[in-house]
């Protein structure tokens, strides 16, 4: 055994070098997708993002055998409970509608940033999100000990300004790294916007795994399933909460993981001023087949998951399912050519399937793309157009 796992490490070595010097050979395997202009940096990039990968695959180590099989039978009884319950036909009818939040303060929190120490509001609330009954993995889910709560982290003016809400990726969630994933001096200080953080399911102070969602990475789909119910719902009742206080043009905005929230809740919220996803992923079954641990594919066939039931049981969480809510000329997208973790068939087959609104397409990677020098003025241009920025 010892010997089998150093060896699985060293063939997926080759395989994620093999793919970043792809980056040399350019998109032409994406349709619409612009040509890269090939350098070292974009290479150093795309190993990087490989290595990423590669580094939670080690982290999360060796899949217990009973989740792998249990994994593998839950899936197929969420796909015919969605099918006797209609969701796959309706997949509107799987998410109902949260209640508004009771009135309540915010809690006072620091943070250390690149600016310095930063003062924001902490918002805390029981989240009230349930899986439906007879789901496979409900019980599960709501043992739970720390997701029930749910958190966010509010920067906010003393006078009324729009608000964007900004969800984070994937092994963020925690002040500190929300702060400096986001262009929070950009955006709050610059362009004057209010700022709500939520915090994802499994991610930051809720989360129990060794890293910020790392729970997220273990081969069990239900989990996935109700990650993005959940974060649907409590995306929402913020939503509300901060109609309740303010009449403020309200935004949405989300990066990679987050990409995938923010898209979801503007095809479901009415009213959202705008949305932005950014590095978005946005097709689970697809993305976790080409992100799935090394450890996973030298199973036996009886661990082989079947991925057309893992795409029909996320049919209904999919932001590729519904139509979205906020009009196309307030939709927005920025992706990397060079993205080796979200590769670029994820935003391009939502631009696709938002009515191709304007794109952003910058050199450059996944784990580095948020601090690429094009972010910002896109990001701009993107909230000026959506009359979401004033002059002050």
């Amino acid at each position: 055994m010892p010997q089998r796992l150093i060896t699985i490490p060293l063939q997926q070595i080759e395989a994620f070098v093999s793919e970043s010097l792809a980056a040399f050979r350019g998109n032409s395997r994406f349709r619409d997708v612009p040509p890269l202009d090939p350098s070292w940096g974009l290479v150093g990039e795309a190993v990087l993002d490989r290595t990423f990968t590669l580094t939670t695959s080690v982290l999360t180590g060796l899949p217990v055998p009973e989740r792998v099989r249990r994994a593998v039978s839950e899936t197929r009884d969420a796909r015919d409970l969605f099918r006797d319950q209609g969701w796959l036909d309706e997949p509107a009818g799987y998410h109902g509608d949260p209640p508004s939040l009771p009135p309540g303060g915010l809690a006072p929190g620091t943070a250390w940033t690149r600016g310095g120490r930063r003062r924001y509001g902490h918002l805390a609330f029981d989240s009230g999100y349930e899986p439906h009954p007879g789901e496979p993995g409900r019980d599960r889910w709501l043992a739970h000990e720390k997701n029930g709560t749910a958190h966010a982290y509010v920067l906010e003016h003393e006078e009324p300004r729009p608000w964007l809400v900004c969800v984070h990726g994937f092994a963020m969630g925690t002040p500190f790294v929300n702060f400096a994933g986001f262009p929070v001096a950009h955006l709050h200080e610059e362009l004057g916007l209010n700022l709500l953080f939520p915090v994802l399911p499994l991610h930051g102070p809720r989360g129990a795994g060794r890293f910020s969602g790392g729970e997220v990475l273990d081969p069990d789909y239900m989990r996935m399933v109700h990650l993005f119910a959940q974060a649907v719902w409590d995306v929402r009742r913020m939503i509300d909460w901060l109609r309740d206080r303010s009449g403020e043009p309200i935004g949405i905005y989300g990066i990679s993981l987050g990409g995938y929230v923010a898209s979801l809740v503007a095809s479901i919220q009415e009213g959202l001023d705008c949305v932005i996803a950014g590095i978005p992923a946005v097709d689970f079954p697809n993305l976790a087949r080409d992100n799935e641990p090394w450890v996973m594919r030298r199973y036996d066939d009886e661990f082989e998951i079947d991925w057309q039931l893992v795409r029909a049981i996320t049919h209904p969480v999919s932001p590729l399912t519904f139509a979205p809510r906020v009009p196309r000329d307030r939709r927005f997208i920025y992706a990397g050519l060079a993205d080796r973790v979200v590769k670029p068939d994820q935003p391009r087959a939502l631009w696709r399937h938002w009515e191709e609104p304007e794109i952003h397409w910058f050199s450059g990677g996944h784990v580095l793309g948020i601090w690429n020098g094009s972010i910002a003025p896109f990001l701009a241009r993107s909230l000026e157009s959506a009359g979401m920025t004033r002059r002050h």
